[in-house]
């Protein structure tokens, strides 16, 4: 009998993947490049727990070395490879971190990363005095009293400064140091990036205005630049036989008010403006002379403060409800246009399922031999994170110019100081702190996830490329298979010799990937937004005053 083998067609292309995807999207916009998420190097913050950085990372501790023993001391700072600890005596130890166990090299890690922003060994106290005078610096400049250099601070001017402004300017700035390092917020001070902190001041309006100055503010805090900008008519200097001098009109206030800004340079657009310029204007109300922040009259500075903006009369202008005033974005808190922050989404990834197509079969899902998840929809743009466009300068004070906004301005401007104030002389530093924090915390934790997002995303992208190539190459040997057969088949039905071929087996379908949980159910544009979490955060840490009230000294 005669024997026949029927011949089999191959498969044509072979391997397509269809399901849902994503944008991969960046966790920070625009910033300035000085501005990187916070705790950069950290992918967990193991210490963390009431939220208050004085206390969950508090130095003093019981150390532990690799070899069991326990020590009590206090971490000081970390000098290269090793922990300088104060001990109970008071002397102090480098001891090298490799000999610390685990624990205490990860609270190391942790405590450089929150020092950054926080003192967590502050300790209270207010007392400002007698501040060091630091002396003209040598040089060719010096002697024309053109440059100047304290212990943290260079500031320089385009023409002389006297004796007597030089030496009240050098106590001003390290006197806004102190105020600011011993502020009960316990706020870090910043690490300037050339060793000192840089002003420049201008005795001619246009070249303020070149360098980078705002017509309407009376000094300016350069973010990308790291520098102040103040021009000396705004001081109330004016030329005199040896120099710039005092005039009646001295007015130190915008000067402090900038250097605050340098000296919190890490919080700047990282925290609500109403805090960075509220914080600035209330070190600017202490009462300041001849070196000496004064404390005790507080009342009276921010009183003094209103009136000086309020041209005179603070009831001119009604203070902003707390409530509405945490709620200001950057820009419409300067007064400018504030854009809608645009929804951060990220659409859920389904499985990724291969679909054969043999020969002359439709490519439907509904297909013959198909199995599959199928969403036609591309890999969507997902819209960039619209977060108002923070500005590069501080506007500082805007009392010379700015009509249209100035009065609403003001109002923010000593509004935010207020309440700054608030929780400060009512004891709620820790309160507004762990606000502070919060905030750091939120954006971290939203770089961090936005990084493993798309990490895990191009992961499984990648392991799906792997599993088609893998089946691609599958089927290729299966064509050649069926041709390899086709042939014998041919010559056994022609000659009616050799052996009876077998049929290649089809290659198996593999089965979809599991889509890694953060894929597949990712966070809601309302656990990434700013401007949702800014809300969240002050009802939570911050119990606001019904209403806000200039102070009345005793």
């Amino acid at each position: 009998m005669e024997r026949s083998v029927r011949n089999v067609f191959g498969f044509l292309v072979a391997a397509v993947v269809l399901a849902a995807g994503t944008a991969l999207l960046s966790a920070h916009d625009d910033a300035p490049e000085t501005f990187e998420p916070p705790f950069a190097s950290l992918d967990e913050l193991r210490f963390l727990e009431s939220g208050d950085p004085l206390k969950d990372w508090n130095p003093d501790r019981t150390w532990r070395s690799t070899d069991g023993r326990q020590l009590r001391a206090t971490l000081q700072e970390v000098a290269g490879d090793a922990a300088v600890l104060r001990l109970e005596n008071g002397k102090t130890a480098a001891v090298p971190l490799e000999r610390l166990d685990e624990e205490d090299r990860r609270f190391v890690a942790e405590w450089q990363e929150i020092s950054m922003f926080f003192d967590p060994g502050y300790r209270p106290g207010r007392n400002i005095a007698n501040t060091v005078e630091a002396g003209i610096r040598d040089g060719a400049f010096a002697k024309e009293g053109r440059v100047h250099e304290t212990r943290h601070f260079r500031f320089e001017c385009d023409e002389a400064l006297n004796a007597e402004v030089v030496r009240d300017f050098s106590r001003l700035f390290e006197a806004t140091y102190l105020a600011v390092e011993r502020n009960p917020l316990a706020l870090a001070i910043a690490e300037p990036p050339a060793g000192k902190f840089r002003v420049r001041l201008f005795s001619r309006e246009p070249d303020y205005l070149a360098a980078g100055g705002q017509e309407d503010a009376a000094g300016v805090y350069l973010i990308n630049e790291r520098t102040m900008l103040v021009p000396l008519s705004s001081l109330g200097l004016e030329p005199g036989t040896r120099g710039f001098r005092k005039t009646r009109a001295f007015d130190p206030r915008t000067l402090i008010h900038e250097t605050t800004h340098a000296l919190t340079h890490q919080w700047l657009n990282r925290v609500p403006m109403w805090f960075i310029e509220g914080f600035a204007e209330y070190v600017a109300a202490i009462p300041y002379r001849d070196g000496v922040m004064d404390f005790d009259r507080v009342a009276e500075g921010l009183l003094g403060q209103a009136e000086r903006k309020f041209g005179g009369d603070p009831a001119r202008f009604a203070l902003l409800g707390p409530e509405g005033l945490v709620a200001t974005g950057a820009l419409e808190f300067m007064g400018r246009e504030e854009p809608a922050e645009e929804p951060l989404l990220l659409s859920p990834v389904e499985k990724f399922q291969i679909e054969v197509v043999k020969n002359g079969e439709s490519q439907s899902p509904d297909s013959e031999g198909t199995s599959m998840a199928r969403n036609d929809r591309n890999p969507s743009t997902a819209p960039g994170d619209a977060e108002a466009e923070e500005t590069s300068a501080d506007p500082g004070l805007p009392s010379r110019g700015s009509r249209d906004r100035g009065p609403v301005v003001v109002r923010r401007y000593i509004s935010s100081m207020l309440l700054v104030n608030h929780f400060l002389e009512s004891g709620r530093a820790g309160a507004l702190r762990e606000y502070l924090f919060a905030h750091l915390h939120f954006e971290w934790d939203r770089n961090r996830y936005l990084n493993d997002y798309e990490r895990t995303y191009r992961e499984h992208r990648r392991a799906v490329a792997a599993q088609v190539s893998e089946f691609n190459e599958a089927i290729d040997r299966f064509n050649t298979g069926i041709k390899e057969y086709n042939a014998a088949a041919e010559r056994f039905n022609r000659n009616g010799t050799g052996a009876v071929p077998e049929v290649p087996a089809e290659p198996v379908v593999p089965a979809a990937l599991e889509v890694p949980e953060i894929l597949a159910n990712p966070r809601s544009p309302s656990d990434l937004s700013r401007a949702d979490f800014r809300a969240r955060a002050a009802e939570r840490h911050l119990s606001l005053p019904p209403a806000l009230t200039l102070p009345q000294p005793e």
